[in-house]
């Protein structure tokens, strides 16, 4: 009777607390649906630049068959754009991420192939891809574009293959190993923990019930909210340099702006303070702002792209910018643009929309979450 008793009262309480109990099953639920969508959709579609300068028609098949390449559920391989042979033009088309890599055919390319005699000798003709080394994609593209060019070379007929790939590099020092390509990610998104944190800041004085002395002093919510974001903002202030310096402890090498990286990485903790004062107006205690915490800023950390890509699901364009669905979670163009700055070396023009879009969602997410705190606790007094 008494473990009855227990049973009762333990599934009564926790009950009560509805919230927690949503969170922890819907928790797994949600880790599902990302990695559904990450993974089951086929696998990712890379950007491939093309230029083909071949006036034969073996030059035109093979950029025809990487085109019509597809996975074996359907998915389109590669995303191909035409593009002219200007290596300025295309190491910035890569440095801003327009494309993954580019291809370059030559003059010739026909030529040499169809002159090539089996278990013959004949010159090579060189064929060249462009991509960063540092970027994990790259050697993909590699593999996939080396399978294909052979495979059209042998299906073709060439017992000797007259084709040598050259793959060249946009300069960038290549990454050593999986921590080194995720790290900026990594040092950005520990400041989106302190959205943990701004919430409970303000919990706690629901709690202690301090908030009726702060709403007694006259203090309004724009000042209260500005306080609180000040103060996390100082935390974050000094905890970015020493995730610096962790990064680079544990090997992490770039020739990037650590100081522009910092900017990036402030802005992007004004972001995660809204959201933190937006959870707080729905929470009573901070054990609730803390799960509720917890449940945001884990699907944002795999939904920033640090560990796989997420396919994107684009709505418009502004000013070259794509906007895409996953554009509203501010760790998305936070973490691309520290990607830019430590793996691609990019300045500030180059991560530009990323900023434009970063100030805009921390302005949003922080007038929503004064707007919700004025409304939801100064307004009934401190009492929820």
């Amino acid at each position: 009777m008494r473990v009855w008793a227990v049973f009762k009262k333990s599934l009564v309480e926790q009950f009560r607390d509805y919230k927690a109990v949503l969170l922890t099953i819907l928790s797994p639920i949600v880790f599902i649906v990302i990695f559904g969508l990450a993974f089951g959709q086929g696998f990712y579609t890379y950007s491939l630049a093309i230029s083909n300068e071949d006036q034969g028609e073996l030059g035109g098949s093979l950029v025809q068959q990487i085109v019509s390449s597809e996975y074996p559920n359907g998915n389109t391989m590669f995303k191909t754009i035409q593009a002219d042979y200007d290596k300025q033009e295309l190491l910035e088309g890569i440095r801003k991420g327009t494309y993954d890599a580019h291809l370059y055919i030559p003059a010739g390319f026909s030529e040499s192939l169809l002159s090539n005699k089996p278990y013959g000798q004949s010159s090579q003709v060189q064929l060249k891809l462009l991509g960063n080394p540092a970027n994990l994609t790259y050697s993909f593209i590699s593999s996939f574009v080396e399978n294909y060019i052979h495979n059209f070379v042998w299906t073709n007929g060439m017992a000797e293959n007259p084709v040598q790939i050259v793959y060249e590099k946009t300069g960038e020092v290549k990454v050593q190993s999986e921590f080194e390509n995720m790290a900026p990610g990594l040092m950005v998104f520990s400041v989106f923990f302190l959205l943990i944190l701004s919430s409970m800041v303000v919990t706690r004085e629901l709690e202690n019930r301090t908030i009726q002395r702060i709403i007694l002093s006259k203090v309004r919510a724009f000042e209260f909210c500005a306080g609180v974001s000040l103060s996390q903002m100082v935390l974050a202030a000094i905890m970015l340099p020493l995730v610096f310096a962790s990064s680079l402890l544990l090997g992490f090498s770039s020739s990037g702006s650590y100081a522009l990286a910092y900017l990036v990485s402030l802005i992007a903790t004004f972001s995660a303070i809204g959201i933190g004062l937006i959870i707080a107006a729905f929470c009573r205690t901070s054990l609730e702002a803390f799960i509720i915490g917890n449940v945001v800023v884990t699907p944002m950390m795999f939904l920033a792209g640090i560990f796989f890509k997420v396919p994107p699901v684009k709505l418009f364009t502004v000013m070259g910018k794509e906007i895409e669905l996953l554009t509203f979670v501010p760790t998305l163009d936070a973490v691309s643009a520290m990607n830019k700055i430590l793996i691609n070396n990019a300045g500030f023009r180059e991560i530009l929309p990323e900023i434009i879009v970063l100030v805009l969602l921390s302005a949003g997410y922080f007038l929503m979450g004064r707007y919700l705190f004025s409304r939801k606790i100064m307004h009934s007094g401190g009492v929820k």
